[in-house]
């Protein structure tokens, strides 16, 4: 395993993003999820856990943004075309991740309104209902994010190797 000290500045700051990424998509998942399923949320409670998770998403966004920024200028480090393609690479997966996530949702959300007698949705989770499309929305986007930056971190990686 290559040490922090040995990785360029787009490496760590891909762990630091993914890291941040992963640490507020636990937090949302811990207020979503309980009693084996979705929880059903008042819409004043969805609102301020929504607000809550862009806010600190951001935020820390920002800090690791302006801490790198600080460190690249110190440094003087160049981003190079290496570096360029894989973050569209990264991006590539996570918008990949997120179109087919998307349209699974529309999917079973048309087959859950048109039949709903022959179409059972799954075990804990309606798409009928605010809570789990917001669940199921919230998690796409979260999952989009989380597979760009792994695989920033796996491009980094495998160069390393």
């Amino acid at each position: 395993m290559t040490l922090v000290e040995n990785m360029s500045e787009p490496e760590r700051r891909s762990w630091a993003t993914l890291i941040v990424d992963v640490t507020v998509f636990v937090v949302f998942l811990k207020n979503m999820l309980r009693k084996g399923g979705v929880e059903n949320l008042s819409p004043g409670d969805m609102i301020g856990l929504y607000i809550w998770i862009i806010v600190a998403t951001i935020i820390m966004h920002i800090i690791i943004a302006g801490v790198f920024a600080s460190r690249v200028k110190s440094s003087g480090y160049e981003s190079d075309e290496r570096d360029v393609e894989i973050e569209r690479k990264g991006a590539r997966n996570g918008f990949w991740v997120v179109g087919i996530a998307i349209n699974i949702i529309i999917f079973m959300f048309l087959m859950e309104n048109a039949y709903p007698a022959e179409y059972g949705p799954i075990p804990g989770l309606s798409f009928l209902t605010p809570s789990h499309m917001f669940f199921a929305l919230m998690g796409t986007m979260f999952l989009g994010d989380i597979v760009y930056r792994a695989t920033m971190v796996l491009a980094y990686r495998q160069d390393a190797l």
